[in-house]
Protein backbone atom coordinates (compact mmCIF):
# COMPACT_ATOMS: atom_id res chain seq x y z
CA UNK A 1 0.00 0.00 0.00
CA UNK A 2 2.78 2.71 0.62
CA UNK A 3 3.77 2.25 -3.35
CA UNK A 4 0.12 3.14 -4.31
CA UNK A 5 0.79 6.24 -2.40
CA UNK A 6 1.76 9.82 -3.94
CA UNK A 7 5.09 10.82 -3.10
CA UNK A 8 3.19 14.03 -1.01
CA UNK A 9 1.59 11.49 1.36
CA UNK A 10 4.57 9.20 1.99
CA UNK A 11 6.39 12.36 2.79
CA UNK A 12 3.62 13.37 5.12
CA UNK A 13 3.45 9.62 6.87
CA UNK A 14 7.49 10.07 6.88
CA UNK A 15 6.89 12.96 9.27
CA UNK A 16 4.04 11.70 11.43
CA UNK A 17 5.70 8.56 12.55
CA UNK A 18 8.30 10.26 14.67
CA UNK A 19 5.76 12.60 15.95
CA UNK A 20 3.91 9.84 17.06
CA UNK A 21 5.93 7.56 18.56
CA UNK A 22 6.99 10.81 20.60
CA UNK A 23 3.82 11.62 21.60
CA UNK A 24 3.23 7.52 22.89
CA UNK A 25 6.86 8.29 24.88
CA UNK A 26 5.19 11.14 26.73
CA UNK A 27 2.13 9.31 26.97
CA UNK A 28 3.62 6.68 28.50
CA UNK A 29 5.53 8.86 31.20
CA UNK A 30 2.57 10.88 32.21
CA UNK A 31 0.75 7.65 32.60
CA UNK A 32 3.89 5.85 35.04
CA UNK A 33 3.67 9.85 36.57
CA UNK A 34 0.30 9.39 37.47
CA UNK A 35 0.11 5.22 38.83
CA UNK A 36 3.62 6.55 40.92
CA UNK A 37 1.65 9.48 42.05
CA UNK A 38 -1.57 7.09 43.43
CA UNK A 39 0.93 4.96 44.91
CA UNK A 40 2.20 7.64 47.07
CA UNK A 41 -1.24 9.04 47.89
CA UNK A 42 -2.18 5.34 48.78
CA UNK A 43 0.84 5.34 50.86
CA UNK A 44 0.13 8.73 52.74
CA UNK A 45 -3.35 7.40 53.53
CA UNK A 46 -2.30 3.84 54.59
CA UNK A 47 0.31 5.95 56.95
CA UNK A 48 -2.43 8.48 58.44
CA UNK A 49 -4.67 5.19 59.00
CA UNK A 50 -1.94 3.25 60.83
CA UNK A 51 -1.11 6.70 63.23
CA UNK A 52 -5.39 7.07 63.65
CA UNK A 53 -5.07 3.08 64.79
CA UNK A 54 -2.28 3.28 66.88
CA UNK A 55 -3.39 6.90 68.53
CA UNK A 56 -6.59 5.11 69.57
CA UNK A 57 -4.89 2.45 71.04
CA UNK A 58 -3.02 4.08 73.22
CA UNK A 59 -5.82 6.04 74.43
CA UNK A 60 -7.99 2.82 75.15
CA UNK A 61 -5.05 1.52 76.92
CA UNK A 62 -4.95 4.83 79.16
CA UNK A 63 -8.50 4.65 80.01
CA UNK A 64 -8.48 0.52 80.50
CA UNK A 65 -5.65 1.22 82.90
CA UNK A 66 -7.63 3.84 84.86
CA UNK A 67 -10.89 1.62 84.58
CA UNK A 68 -9.29 -1.31 85.77
CA UNK A 69 -7.53 0.62 88.97
CA UNK A 70 -11.14 1.77 90.12
CA UNK A 71 -12.70 -1.44 89.39
CA UNK A 72 -10.18 -3.20 92.03
CA UNK A 73 -10.85 0.32 94.23
CA UNK A 74 -14.64 -0.82 93.61
CA UNK A 75 -13.94 -4.39 94.36
CA UNK A 76 -12.05 -3.23 97.89
CA UNK A 77 -14.91 -1.19 99.11
CA UNK A 78 -17.79 -3.41 98.08
CA UNK A 79 -15.47 -6.48 99.56
CA UNK A 80 -14.99 -4.02 102.68
CA UNK A 81 -11.24 -4.11 102.64
CA UNK A 82 -11.04 -0.14 102.34
CA UNK A 83 -12.44 2.39 104.19
CA UNK A 84 -13.18 5.89 103.50
CA UNK A 85 -10.07 7.29 104.79
CA UNK A 86 -7.98 4.61 102.79
CA UNK A 87 -10.02 5.51 100.02
CA UNK A 88 -9.83 9.26 99.86
CA UNK A 89 -5.87 8.49 100.52
CA UNK A 90 -6.00 6.50 97.44
CA UNK A 91 -7.68 9.11 95.21
CA UNK A 92 -5.22 11.65 96.20
CA UNK A 93 -2.74 9.12 94.87
CA UNK A 94 -4.17 8.74 91.78
CA UNK A 95 -4.70 12.67 91.15
CA UNK A 96 -1.19 13.15 91.87
CA UNK A 97 -0.24 10.70 88.81
CA UNK A 98 -2.67 10.96 86.60
CA UNK A 99 -3.27 14.71 85.48
CA UNK A 100 -6.42 13.54 83.08
CA UNK A 101 -8.20 12.48 85.88
CA UNK A 102 -10.60 15.55 87.19
CA UNK A 103 -13.06 14.36 89.92
CA UNK A 104 -13.73 10.82 91.63
CA UNK A 105 -17.20 10.52 93.73
CA UNK A 106 -18.25 7.36 95.83
CA UNK A 107 -22.24 7.40 95.71
CA UNK A 108 -24.45 4.37 97.57
CA UNK A 109 -27.51 2.25 96.08
CA UNK A 110 -29.77 5.39 97.36
CA UNK A 111 -27.73 8.05 95.53
CA UNK A 112 -26.22 9.34 98.86
CA UNK A 113 -22.78 10.90 98.69
CA UNK A 114 -20.08 9.29 100.86
CA UNK A 115 -17.03 11.05 98.99
CA UNK A 116 -16.74 13.33 96.47
CA UNK A 117 -13.28 15.42 95.23
CA UNK A 118 -12.54 17.68 92.64
CA UNK A 119 -15.00 18.07 88.84
CA UNK A 120 -17.08 14.88 90.46
CA UNK A 121 -18.45 16.96 93.42
CA UNK A 122 -20.87 18.71 90.83
CA UNK A 123 -21.45 15.55 89.35
CA UNK A 124 -22.24 14.13 92.47
CA UNK A 125 -24.68 16.53 93.92
CA UNK A 126 -26.27 15.85 90.43
CA UNK A 127 -26.79 12.73 90.79
CA UNK A 128 -27.74 12.89 94.56
CA UNK A 129 -30.70 15.29 93.19
CA UNK A 130 -32.21 12.57 91.42
CA UNK A 131 -35.26 13.94 89.46
CA UNK A 132 -34.09 17.81 89.94
CA UNK A 133 -31.46 17.36 87.60
CA UNK A 134 -32.91 15.83 84.86
CA UNK A 135 -31.33 18.88 82.42
CA UNK A 136 -28.18 16.95 83.22
CA UNK A 137 -29.61 13.63 82.11
CA UNK A 138 -26.08 12.73 81.17
CA UNK A 139 -25.17 12.23 84.79
CA UNK A 140 -28.36 10.39 85.44
CA UNK A 141 -28.56 8.28 82.88
CA UNK A 142 -24.99 6.73 83.84
CA UNK A 143 -25.84 5.93 87.40
CA UNK A 144 -28.76 4.23 86.17
CA UNK A 145 -26.98 2.38 83.26
CA UNK A 146 -24.23 1.08 85.40
CA UNK A 147 -26.95 0.02 88.17
CA UNK A 148 -29.28 -2.16 85.41
CA UNK A 149 -26.19 -3.21 82.93
CA UNK A 150 -23.87 -3.82 86.22
CA UNK A 151 -21.44 -2.84 84.12
CA UNK A 152 -18.63 0.04 83.83
CA UNK A 153 -20.67 3.06 81.19
CA UNK A 154 -19.04 5.51 80.08
CA UNK A 155 -20.73 8.65 79.25
CA UNK A 156 -19.48 11.70 77.31
CA UNK A 157 -20.55 15.02 79.35
CA UNK A 158 -21.86 17.81 77.09
CA UNK A 159 -20.21 20.89 76.34
CA UNK A 160 -22.18 24.20 77.86
CA UNK A 161 -20.58 27.43 78.36
CA UNK A 162 -20.28 26.50 82.17
CA UNK A 163 -18.94 23.11 81.88
CA UNK A 164 -15.25 21.87 79.58
CA UNK A 165 -16.15 18.84 78.03
CA UNK A 166 -15.25 16.12 80.35
CA UNK A 167 -15.92 12.16 79.92
CA UNK A 168 -17.69 10.33 82.94
CA UNK A 169 -16.99 6.61 83.80
CA UNK A 170 -19.97 4.63 86.49
CA UNK A 171 -18.49 1.70 87.67
CA UNK A 172 -21.23 -0.13 89.85
CA UNK A 173 -20.63 -1.75 93.24
CA UNK A 174 -21.81 -4.76 94.37
CA UNK A 175 -21.96 -6.15 98.37
CA UNK A 176 -23.15 -10.11 98.84
CA UNK A 177 -24.65 -9.79 94.77
CA UNK A 178 -26.65 -6.78 95.92
CA UNK A 179 -25.97 -3.19 93.79
CA UNK A 180 -24.37 -1.32 96.96
CA UNK A 181 -23.75 1.97 94.61
CA UNK A 182 -21.71 3.97 91.73
CA UNK A 183 -17.90 5.03 91.15
CA UNK A 184 -18.19 7.88 89.53
CA UNK A 185 -14.90 9.28 87.81
CA UNK A 186 -14.79 12.10 85.40
CA UNK A 187 -11.72 12.56 83.11
CA UNK A 188 -10.51 16.11 80.98
CA UNK A 189 -11.08 15.29 77.18
CA UNK A 190 -8.30 17.83 76.76
CA UNK A 191 -5.60 16.11 79.67
CA UNK A 192 -6.84 12.46 77.61
CA UNK A 193 -5.87 14.57 74.28
CA UNK A 194 -2.55 16.01 75.59
CA UNK A 195 -1.22 12.90 77.51
CA UNK A 196 -2.96 10.32 75.55
CA UNK A 197 -2.18 10.82 71.96
CA UNK A 198 1.10 10.39 71.12
CA UNK A 199 3.65 13.32 70.68
CA UNK A 200 4.71 11.91 67.44
CA UNK A 201 1.34 11.95 66.02
CA UNK A 202 0.41 15.15 67.18
CA UNK A 203 3.85 16.56 65.89
CA UNK A 204 3.09 15.33 61.99
CA UNK A 205 -0.41 15.86 61.71
CA UNK A 206 -3.23 18.77 62.99
CA UNK A 207 -5.03 15.80 65.37
CA UNK A 208 -8.84 16.36 67.31
CA UNK A 209 -11.13 14.64 69.22
CA UNK A 210 -14.55 14.80 67.84
CA UNK A 211 -18.05 14.12 69.50
CA UNK A 212 -20.35 12.44 67.63
CA UNK A 213 -21.62 15.39 66.38
CA UNK A 214 -18.22 16.39 64.81
CA UNK A 215 -17.74 19.17 67.72
CA UNK A 216 -14.13 19.76 68.30
CA UNK A 217 -13.72 18.50 72.03
CA UNK A 218 -9.94 19.16 72.19
CA UNK A 219 -7.17 19.56 69.86
CA UNK A 220 -7.07 21.80 66.54
CA UNK A 221 -10.16 22.83 65.05
CA UNK A 222 -9.57 21.77 61.40
CA UNK A 223 -11.23 23.89 58.93
CA UNK A 224 -13.83 22.06 56.53
CA UNK A 225 -12.85 22.58 52.56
Amino acid sequence: WWRHLTPQRQDRLAVLAPLLAVFLFFAAIVTALAYLQLEEIDREQQAVQRDVEYTQQRLRLRLLERQEQFMRMAREISNRDMNLEEFKSRVDSMFNQYPELQGVAWLDDRRRIRFSQGSAVAAANQVHQGSEALHRRDRQSGFTQAHELNQPVYVQRTRSTDDAPLLQLHIPMNERERFSGVLLVEYSIDGLFRYGVPSEVSARYAVSLLDGNGTVLAGTAIPTK
